[in-house]
């Protein structure tokens, strides 16, 4: 597939904003039955048009349903909620289900495979807040996302100097299976985040892709992201453009900031668009959009303060958090006998934040422009936006808390329990440590939460204009390559 080196050209910003706005207006997020209800559907109303199939099995005995569209020789594919806390990608392939088999341009020339849902399994964790009320407490109270080695898009197989790792899910040999089948062009990882500005990771310097990249969201009233980068080996291509970062790229940060074998700090495994290039040399992309937005993501005023000094300051408040979480984990994990994904994605989390700390601090000491004037978008993103995300890591424990609980109801009272230091309890005393723990950390999620609340004002962005976004970015990229025949 080669690349365009001039302006997109082709059918225009005209021609691109006509087909945005055939997206219907969306009130809520699909739940994964409904997803799935609708791929059956689609292809067994136009078997002429669109095949479904199954690339595999979720842990829990869940089909993954892949729909089939075209024949073309253009090999696109769409991967839905590799994250199970995003859901904005399984509304595009919603939409695209239903477009593609009544649009032959779009059609022409290609063949789309659309996966609604790569993690059934973590979805129907987050399902409690897919119907709103879309707000920052219901969205932290019903939010969850897996450890590393429980995310589809980060355990596939890897090698690197001393790290290893090759146990993937089964739902990612699924994704697996998928990708070895097609053999994409173009790979979307569909991705989003919870709060912030509209930033884009691509494996190429696809130059002509950038002004529409900028212009599509800005058009809707969104933001781009103007903060740190999401981790801090992501290498920027433009403004709110990265490169798709790489388990290689965490592994070379970690041997440079981090201290000991950097295999011992690194965190799953492969990404998707690693194991894709395994095939050919696929553009990937990845659309990151949020649910939410504050006015201070995109303000560039200087602060008075440092790059160093802001990311410093955020790295204490996380220290707060993750403290915390370490101190509870502690007290509660031998009573905590439910081994739910909820619990371990916490421990996962905790344990891995506090490595990270010590590394996040050496880079902010070490790294060039660190003593750059801090925007207010940059104090906003070290202050509020990262320390947020490690609320939600602590909203995930108190949902744990609530498994256990109604867990140690359905025992018999007496009957016998570890506790902490080798000691036995019985029911009544098991719940009682782990409400007192969940009780201090209710009182610490309600004060963290009004703090983002009260210093970052949101709004809430429609469904629409999310799903509208992540659209226009494929469209664009599509703009931005010409296609050449088969690559893999």
């Amino acid at each position: 597939m080669a690349h365009r080196s001039s302006s997109a050209g082709g059918t225009g910003q005209g021609r691109l904003e006509a087909l945005l706005a055939r997206v219907p207006d969306y009130p809520f997020f699909l739940t994964v039955d409904e997803l799935f209800a609708a791929a059956r559907g689609v292809a067994a109303a136009h078997p002429e048009v669109a095949a479904y199939s199954e690339v595999g099995t979720s842990t829990d005995g869940t089909p993954i349903p892949m729909v089939t569209i075209g024949d073309g020789p253009q090999r696109i594919m769409l991967v839905a909620c590799p994250h199970p806390n995003e859901p904005i990608g399984a509304m595009l392939v919603r939409f695209l289900m239903d477009e593609l088999v009544v649009n032959g341009e779009l059609r022409a020339g290609r063949t789309w495979y659309l996966l609604p849902c790569v993690d059934p399994d973590g979805v129907r964790l987050n399902e409690g807040w897919f119907r709103g009320p879309f707000t920052l407490r219901h969205y932290a109270r019903h939010f969850y996302r897996p450890r590393f080695e429980e995310q589809v898009e980060w355990t596939f197989p890897v090698r690197y100097k001393t790290f290893v790792f090759d146990q993937p899910l089964p739902e990612t040999r699924a994704l697996m299976a998928a990708i070895e089948q097609a053999r994409p062009h173009i790979l979307y990882s569909l991705h989003n985040a919870g709060f912030g500005g509209v930033f884009y990771y691509l494996s190429h310097d696809l130059q002509a892709a950038y002004p529409e990249l900028h212009r599509i969201p800005t058009d809707r009233g969104l933001a781009l992201f103007q903060g740190e980068p999401e981790v801090p080996w992501a290498r920027p291509l433009h403004p709110a453009v990265y490169a798709i970062p790489k388990s290689t790229d965490a592994y070379d940060y970690f041997e440079q900031f981090g201290v000991g074998d950097p295999a011992a700090q690194m965190m799953g495994g492969a990404s998707s668009f690693e194991y894709a290039e395994r095939f050919g040399s696929p553009i990937s992309l990845v659309t990151e959009v949020p649910y939410y937005q504050s006015p201070k993501i995109a303000d560039t005023t200087p602060t008075g303060r440092t790059r160093r000094e802001v990311v410093l300051a955020g790295l204490e408040r996380v220290r707060e958090v993750v403290g915390l979480l370490d101190r509870l984990l502690a007290q509660t994990l031998p009573v905590m006998t439910e081994d739910s994904r909820l619990l371990r994605a916490v421990a996962a989390f905790t344990a891995s934040q506090l490595k990270m700390l010590e590394s996040q601090a050496r880079w902010a000491a070490q790294a060039e422009g660190m003593d750059q004037p801090a925007t207010v978008a940059q104090e906003a993103d070290a202050l509020y936006l990262g320390p947020f995300y490690r609320v939600l890591v602590a909203s995930m424990l108190h949902r744990a808390f609530e498994h256990q609980l109604a867990h140690l109801e359905r025992l018999p009272a007496g009957a016998p329990l570890p506790g902490p230091d080798g000691a036995t309890l019985d029911r009544a005393q098991a719940e009682a440590l782990i409400r007192q723990a969940d009780g201090e950390l209710e009182r610490h999620l309600d004060r963290w939460l009004t703090e983002v609340e009260t210093h970052l004002p949101y709004t809430v962005i429609p469904i629409r204009n999310l799903v509208q976004v992540q659209y226009g970015a494929l469209l664009a990229v599509l703009e931005a390559v010409e296609p050449a025949g088969a690559t893999g």
